[in-house]
């Protein structure tokens, strides 16, 4: 088990040119009327007239319309009571498929890799995800076996693909059996590689190695910026399982995700991430602001810290100018883990550089600061 854990959010990929939670329909926007959203053009358009559509019930509640997280929660909720203002009931289903391809196809074009001499780099800024690789690396024990691991909302494959790129195999913990030598990254609200077993609703990983058999790296640009459009493959992927062609759209689902829908194969991921925070001395959120809408990470973190592990650490790095996510962290900490508590307004790369600093010896530290 993790002796470290970190907990990611959309800071964490901001510099990978991921939209923030609450840019994120902006971006969608102007990506509509620029005419970029290709084959999905008409999901976007359904996504943002049902949020005009929304609009309504401003006069009677509070709801934050320009929050991608608290809109998807909304649809979804509108299909669970089979009422949303201004959608029938037979279009609120076809409603939350658009919403997740709005959200892919958002991510997908917004997330620019690089490719050069027929390789692909990862995204940001060179080096960027090399020095929280690195970290990560020297974070192992003797035999290759990490002792950190990493819990993330995030849909994006920006860290998927840089842990691979730096060769960095990852355990996505879908199996009740770990991985051996493979960094726990437990992504909670799914991922634009995940697919859905259309029978037994298992999910399965379409790993970017065989994304590249199929689709070659040379084939989609000669050189320079270009994004991955794996999510958008998905359905001509040719995966199967149960002997069927899994479902044609990511398995992505929103922070108030029920189990009725949602338990077969993401419990799994969620068991794993409650037992690394039980075991857990070192906790670290990067780039996380802890909505009010994820209701179930409060759960989770109350439930899944219970365990003999004393934490030593639990600190917060976000460039927050307002001082809300600090707030909403404190109300989150118990009485043990208030003196173990620091916010730092940090963005991602830097907050590397403070926790490097301050588990690695100074040696190590050196030669990581040497490998960027």
């Amino acid at each position: 088990m993790s002796e470290t854990v970190f907990i990611l959010g959309a800071g964490a990929s901001k510099s990978a040119g991921a939209p923030l939670t609450a840019d994120f329909l902006n971006k969608a926007d102007e990506l509509r009327k620029e005419g970029k959203a290709d084959e999905f053009g008409p999901d976007f358009d359904r996504v943002f007239n049902a949020i005009s559509e929304l609009q309504i019930v401003q006069s009677k509640a509070r709801l934050d319309l320009d929050n991608i997280e608290s809109v998807f929660a909304a649809f979804e909720i509108g299909r669970l009571v089979n009422k949303l203002p201004g959608v029938s009931s037979d279009e609120i289903k076809p409603l939350l498929v658009s919403t997740r391809r709005l959200i892919f196809k958002t991510l997908e074009k917004t997330t620019t890799y690089y490719l050069y001499d027929d390789r692909l780099y990862p995204p940001g800024p060179m080096g960027l995800y090399a020095k929280f690789v690195a970290l990560i690396r020297n974070l192992s024990d003797g035999a290759g076996q990490s002792r950190c691991s990493i819990i993330t909302f995030n849909y994006d494959l920006v860290l998927d693909y840089a842990l691979g790129f730096y060769k960095c195999p990852v355990d996505y913990c879908l199996s009740k059996v770990p991985k051996p030598a493979c960094i726990p990254l437990m992504k909670l609200h799914g991922s634009l590689n995940w697919a859905r077993c259309s029978k037994c609703r298992e999910i399965i990983p379409w790993d970017f190695r065989a994304f590249f058999q199929k689709y070659s790296v040379t084939s989609l640009q000669k050189r320079g910026a270009v994004h991955l459009d794996l999510a958008s493959k998905l359905s001509s992927s040719g995966l199967k399982h149960c002997g069927e062609n899994v479902e044609p759209d990511p398995a992505i689902v929103p922070p108030t995700w029920n189990k009725t829908e949602y338990h077969q194969g993401l419990s799994k991921v969620w068991i794993r991430a409650a037992s690394e925070l039980s075991d857990a001395e070192n906790i670290f959120a990067i780039g996380y602001s802890l909505a009010e809408s994820d209701l179930f990470f409060r759960y989770l973190f109350a439930l899944g810290s219970v365990g003999k592990t004393r934490i030593k650490r639990f600190w917060v790095f976000d460039p927050d100018e307002k001082d809300e996510v600090q707030s909403r962290f404190k109300k989150l900490v118990g009485l043990d883990t208030e003196s173990k508590f620091q916010f730092h307004k940090l963005p991602f790369i830097e907050a590397i550089d403070v926790i490097s600093k301050e588990l690695l010896p100074k040696k190590d530290y050196e030669t990581l600061l040497g490998e960027m």
